[in-house]
């Protein structure tokens, strides 16, 4: 059963310099009890497109185009009042800077019991044996609802953001980069709270990171994004034994592997583009080692490349032969050399 299906979605920014496209005719589905990871450097619309779920955008962004369609509803039509009805109850977010989030002149317990009262007819008692409940299941003690923010570590605030948003038992939760600044220890053990506590109460989540590693660990299905535009969808599973797109080729091989020690790691040359400029073509083109005209002109669309499987190339059917050459660091030297010859042709 479909819980989320995104819908040929744009977002843009109004600014003072002109209209920035975030997110650029982005489709997806997220069903019942699935986790997606959304995945792609920073600036790729990751999180603008998972904040405009809960419409949570900047007063300058908008969803210019498209659906949003929960539980059969739109919610870009739906008015603000009905939207905060949703948040907490039905969708809650998991922010990726824990002291922001929390307000530094109360304690954690007070800001969760208002919380739960705010959005139900709990009474205060029942709401703090809510709060109380939470907090166990994110492995903290109930003595640390009397906290104040800056009384506990860095871990302990995750866990309570985490307790936050699991308050209500919502249908979706969306985590943004919920282990940032969090060392590998501790951001195994929250995240596998996560998915503990997302399979108890049935929820669906949607991680939003930089690092696959992290997805590989905790999603079903892998979004990889990249200048507003989705390159590459596809089962976790597959994606990591069989990657389709240049850009996703990069990235895996950036990583380290604990199944193929020693291995050469590359790096991908140069930068997102900017998306204040008009875009023609594949977004990746600049970068890719494998550009031709035809990326500089036309925009690829997303081709099943095996069941399941997307990737937006216009050389789908020489991946096989692309995976071998995205694993040698000269491969990518060679795009350096060209966008250095690019620019020195365009200075003179």
């Amino acid at each position: 059963m479909t819980l989320l299906d995104v819908k040929n979605v744009s977002i843009e920014y109004t600014t003072e310099a002109g209209v920035l496209k975030a997110v650029d005719d982005v489709s997806f589905s997220l069903e019942v009890g699935e986790s997606v990871g959304l995945v792609g450097e920073s600036g790729c619309g990751k999180t603008t497109l998972a904040k405009s779920i809960m419409r949570l955008l900047a007063k300058n962004g908008s969803v210019s185009t498209g659906q949003m369609l929960f539980k059969g509803e739109d919610l870009v039509t739906k008015s603000d009042e009905e939207i905060r009805q949703l948040r907490l109850n039905e969708i809650a977010m998991v922010s990726q800077s824990a002291m922001n989030a929390l307000n530094p002149v109360y304690t954690v317990g007070d800001q969760l019991v208002e919380g739960i009262m705010t959005h139900t007819k709990m009474t205060k008692k029942e709401a703090t044996d809510r709060a109380i409940e939470v907090f166990r299941m994110v492995g903290l003690e109930a003595k640390r609802l009397k906290s104040f923010p800056h009384q506990m570590s860095g871990g302990m605030k995750q866990r309570a953001i985490i307790a936050m948003a699991l308050t209500l038992n919502p249908s979706l939760i969306i985590a943004d980069e919920p282990t940032t600044a969090l060392d590998v220890v501790v951001q195994d053990r929250i995240l596998q709270q996560i998915i503990q506590i997302q399979k108890e109460i049935n929820s669906s989540m949607i991680l939003i990171t930089h690092d696959i590693s992290v997805v590989s660990e905790t999603c079903e299905t892998i979004i990889v994004m990249y200048g507003g535009k989705v390159m590459e969808k596809a089962p976790t599973r597959i994606f990591f034994k069989t990657p389709a797109h240049p850009y996703s080729l990069g990235l895996n091989n950036a990583f380290p592997s604990i199944h193929e020690i020693g291995e050469e790691l590359i790096s991908i040359p140069g930068a997102p583009p900017n998306l204040m400029d008009e875009q023609n073509g594949c977004r990746f083109q600049e970068r890719c080692p494998f550009k031709t005209e035809t990326c500089e002109t036309k925009v690829p669309e997303l081709e099943e490349v095996a069941p399941g499987h997307f990737s937006a190339c216009h050389y789908n059917d020489q991946v096989e032969s692309f995976r071998e050459a995205c694993k040698k660091r000269e491969t990518w030297e060679l795009v350096r050399d060209r966008m250095i010859e690019e620019r020195k042709r365009g200075v003179s």
